[in-house]
């Protein structure tokens, strides 16, 4: 779990690294989102997963459950689209930092991530608490940090062909 934060964490960087303001903005057509707001979203969701998480495991643990969905399952998928999903307009990036700080505020969440999950990690049992997906239904806490780090690796995907599209700025 903890390599993946680190492995995703550089994705992230190296994806937005040496990138103009203008290449950060650039949308392929209307229907798709820019670098910028692919980094904007990634930092929403890793912040909305981590405050869910610190809710979660304050509730008591059910060791009784499991989830439907297996470590592997989501490893296999980790970082590809397997299905398109839309996201709650909650999490939609509406541009809240300026694009000059996006790194930044994404650095942030996932140093609050990693240091919550190493506490997380030493203090709780996370296979004993479960939280709903939209998608996959009720995951564990575990499987949560690792559902983190593969979405902000699937929006690094994206990216990367928003930077292979046609009119991409050079």
């Amino acid at each position: 779990m903890f390599d993946r934060f680190s492995e995703t964490r550089d994705l992230v960087h190296r994806t937005a690294r040496g990138l103009t303001p203008q290449q950060l903005q650039y949308r392929p057509d209307a229907s798709r989102w820019s670098v910028a707001e692919n980094l904007e979203h990634i930092t929403i969701v890793e912040q909305s997963i981590l405050a869910g998480l610190a809710r979660t495991l304050q509730m008591p643990p059910e060791p009784e459950k499991k989830s439907a969905v297996t470590d592997e399952q989501l490893l296999a998928n980790f970082g590809r689209v397997a299905q398109p999903l839309t996201a709650p307009e909650r999490l939609l990036p509406t541009s809240r930092w300026p694009v000059a700080d996006l790194l930044n505020e994404f650095d942030a969440a996932r140093r609050r991530t990693i240091e919550f999950a190493t506490t997380a990690v030493d203090t709780k049992e996370l296979r004993h608490y479960f939280m709903q997906h939209p998608f996959f239904g009720e995951l564990d806490c575990y499987q949560w940090f690792i559902l983190a780090a593969g979405h902000s690796a699937r929006h690094c995907n994206q990216c990367a062909g928003i930077k292979e599209s046609a009119g991409f700025p050079r």
